[in-house]
């Protein structure tokens, strides 16, 4: 053999022996999140006794990979691919082991479901939710509501006056002047009450208590039994595309308008849409999944229109309402269905 050939030989054999070595070292303080696909959620959902329909178009939901162990090719490998992330893995373990991750995200994608469901089946005419009272969510130091109140608190009566709701309990603050005694009963987190007497303060001339708000539900039973058949996915990121296609499924309009959409977002039983974990790397899937909308929490659209241009009409939403009204403007049927009131 000509030294040159040998040399060739030996420089190769050398460099698949540093790859092989570098791909059994791994990295368990990294976690490298990369791009995953995106998939049809109709054929996955297994409503119980409720007719059914199915759409010419199709809402899908778009996932990534997350690879606890990289090994060191890994690591390098995502050094040079801009759609993958490489992160510590406390920031997305925390404390967890993968075994009970793996189970936390199960369990919310199971809780995500459930809240989709009675969204959409409000959405349809049942009633699966009920508002039951105003949730404190932040508390102002020094203020009335400091000495009181407690977080995950909720105020079910103010004045004499039933609270089924956020806007409730502003409204009845606002009709008081400060200074004013205000008496409230409080639901606990054990489930027991209690009532509450402060004198309310003044902000900017108004009355003032001193809290951050949401409204309270209670989840009712479903009329039907709702499953989804997926594996190895979890989290509530496909809470969104999930409340959408119950709605497809359960209605015989075209609500699609014949598209390949894609969902992102969190859906709370309000409606409300919330941001996303691995978002740019979403996008990527997105791009390669031959989609043609993509419906985002608005607090992400600037990120993903960043990575997707032109290629994909991206459209930011904040509630379930704003995805409906944005199919509706691509020519979607939204018969049957009932839409909040602004």
């Amino acid at each position: 053999m000509p030294i040159w050939a040998f040399l060739v030989v030996t420089v190769v054999l050398l460099g698949l022996v540093g790859v092989f070595a570098l791909d059994q070292v791994n990295i368990t303080s990294k976690v490298l999140t990369s791009p995953g696909s995106t998939r049809d959620i109709t054929p996955m959902l297994v409503l119980d006794d409720a007719m059914t329909y199915r759409s010419k178009g199709e809402i899908r939901m778009v996932t990534v990979k997350a690879n606890l162990e990289p090994s060191l090719l890994e690591i390098l490998g995502g050094w040079l691919d801009d759609s993958i992330e490489i992160s510590d893995r406390h920031e997305i373990l925390g404390d967890r082991t993968i075994e009970q991750n793996r189970t936390l995200g199960r369990e919310q994608m199971a809780q995500s479901l459930d809240i989709a469901a009675r969204v959409a089946l409000e959405r349809l005419g049942y009633e699966v939710i009920s508002e039951a009272g105003a949730l404190i969510m932040q508390i102002a130091p020094g203020t009335p509501a400091s000495d009181v109140l407690e977080l995950g608190d909720v105020v079910i009566e103010a004045e004499n006056t039933q609270v089924r709701n956020a806007r409730d309990l502003g409204e009845i603050v606002r009709s008081r002047s400060p200074g004013d005694s205000f008496s409230f009963s409080v639901l606990q987190l054990d489930g027991t009450t209690r009532d509450e007497t402060v004198l309310l303060a003044n902000k900017d001339g108004s009355a003032f208590l001193g809290v951050a708000i949401s409204t309270y539900v209670e989840l009712d039973d479903l009329p039907f039994e709702i499953n989804f058949t997926v594996e190895r996915v979890g989290g509530p990121s496909a809470g969104l595309g999930l409340t959408l296609a119950l709605l497809e499924a359960m209605l015989p309009g075209d609500l699609l308008a014949g598209l390949r959409v894609v969902a992102t977002g969190t859906v709370d039983p309000l409606g409300n849409v919330g941001p996303v974990g691995g978002i740019e790397q979403k996008s990527h899937a997105v791009m390669r999944s031959g989609a043609e909308l993509f419906l985002v929490p608005s607090t992400q659209v600037e990120e993903t229109k960043a990575i997707l241009g032109e290629m994909v009409d991206v459209v930011s939403v904040d509630t379930l309402d704003d995805a409906l009204r944005t199919l509706h403007s691509f020519g979607g049927d939204l018969s049957g269905i009932r839409l909040e009131t602004r």
